[in-house]
């Protein structure tokens, strides 16, 4: 069959590579994208045992997809079931490490989708249920759990215009891999459509798991330590910001902003938090006094710009900024999460790309709980009339909280929906 002959060349294609990834892993480790200590985890081969009992495995990719599951995560270790969350970045890593202390829960770096790791990180692991997050669709990965009858989960499923086009043209190959899902969840219904005509089957669609992800905050005395410096300034965020166009925007609309707004302080998070570099430059070259997180500095009276470039503190500056705008939406990225500043009532202005985020988009939106920019000139418009104007400001903050908190508990449904899959895995 010809989805089995494409299968197959596409396992090829790995083993005719197989040579080179050692090289490719130590050329990633150097740019800080891999652990050295860790790329057994990447080959299949890790160094940890599996715990006896049953066991589900979680497989993300990066910080959003990691926050997104986690809740789901934790209440399936309350039925005493093991957790074995995978993840691709060494920022999620981080991450997890930082915010998860359970007994039942275990990470480990995903496997690579060559068909040798794939099968050595399954005889190792033997999941009892295998859970793909968003859009991790890795053929041999998923064709290997099918082999060994484990059931396959999709959650949190999404698939851009530009993703479905591709499975598209190998589309004996997409419902050979689709069809293998024993249930698909989707973001929304434009989602579900596409996954349909790719050859998925029991997909229910519109479970957001984003939709009530509260974002991380810094320890007690960290937020204690923050508040104080921050003395009830103004303050401008920019949340999990990209390199290149969104970095420039961060510096240029402080230098807008601050010359109406009286001692204002901007705050940047960076998604990648060792990409930093391009920052102080545009700072120094604009003359900006600055401190950076990971150097353990406070913001002093005289700071302008505050880098952030620290993991699991996002909810603080969330809770504490009077403004803030969010990242991955002027520069392709898809736009990362609007519910966490939502919920800690801070307002929120983010730009045209927010494909990962459509729904909650349309109803912060429609609600009046967010403002969308389309380039930055209109960024910095509206940051300056936001700030001008502080009861809008509020009212937008307000509302987008009231949205937020309106929205049902999405763990617990999909929970209700993975009900009978873990019923099958408990017998």
């Amino acid at each position: 069959m010809i989805e089995h002959s494409l299968l197959r060349i596409y396992s090829i294609i790995w083993i005719l590579f197989s040579p080179l990834l050692p090289f490719i892993l130590l050329a990633r480790v150097l740019f800080h994208k891999e652990l050295l200590n860790r790329l057994n985890e990447r080959l299949g081969l890790p160094l940890r045992k599996r715990p006896k009992g049953k066991l589900i495995w979680i497989n993300a990719v990066s910080v959003g997809e990691v926050r997104s599951i986690l809740p789901l995560a934790k209440e399936l270790t309350k039925k005493n079931i093991f957790i074995l969350l995978t993840s691709v970045t060494t920022t999620s890593a981080k991450h997890v490490e930082k915010l998860v202390k359970n007994k039942n829960f275990l990470h480990q770096f995903s496997p690579l989708d060559h068909p040798i790791c794939a099968n050595l990180f399954l005889k190792r692991w033997k999941p009892d249920l295998s859970i793909f997050v968003e859009s991790e669709i890795w053929p041999n990965l998923i064709h290997y759990n099918s082999k060994r009858n484990i059931p396959i989960i999709l959650v949190q499923a999404r698939i851009s215009e530009k993703t479905f086009k591709r499975w598209k043209y190998i589309s004996s190959l997409a419902k050979f891999i689709f069809k293998k899902f024993d249930l698909i969840i989707t973001q929304d219904y434009e989602s579900k459509n596409k996954f349909l005509k790719l050859g998925g089957k029991n997909i229910i669609e519109n479970i957001n798991l984003k939709s009530l992800s509260q974002a991380p905050k810094a320890d007690d005395k960290g937020e204690k330590e923050l508040l104080i410096a921050f003395n009830s300034r103004p303050l401008l965020l920019f949340a999990s910001i990209h390199e290149g166009i969104e970095e420039v925007a961060s510096i240029v609309s402080h230098l807008k902003a601050s010359k109406i707004v009286k001692n204002l302080l901007t705050i940047i998070v960076p998604r990648h938090p060792l990409k930093i570099t391009t920052l102080i430059k545009l700072a120094e070259k604009e003359k900006l006094n600055y401190e950076i997180r990971s150097q353990k500095r406070l913001p002093k009276p005289t700071t302008e710009i505050y880098i952030a470039d620290t993991i699991g503190e996002i909810g603080t500056f969330f809770s504490n900024s009077d403004l803030c705008f969010i990242g991955g939406s002027l520069s392709n990225k898809g736009g990362h999460n609007l519910i966490e500043p939502a919920l800690e009532k801070c307002s929120i202005i983010y730009g045209p790309d927010v494909a990962n985020h459509k729904s909650i988009s349309k109803t912060l939106i429609e609600s009046e709980g967010a403002i969308q920019i389309q380039n930055e000139e209109e960024l910095y418009k509206k940051i300056c009339y936001l700030f001008i104007h502080k009861e809008e400001r509020k009212q937008l903050a307000a509302t987008a909280y009231r949205v937020a908190k309106n929205m049902p508990n999405p763990t617990i449904k999909v929970l209700k929906k993975i009900e009978p899959l873990l019923t099958r895995i408990e017998r």
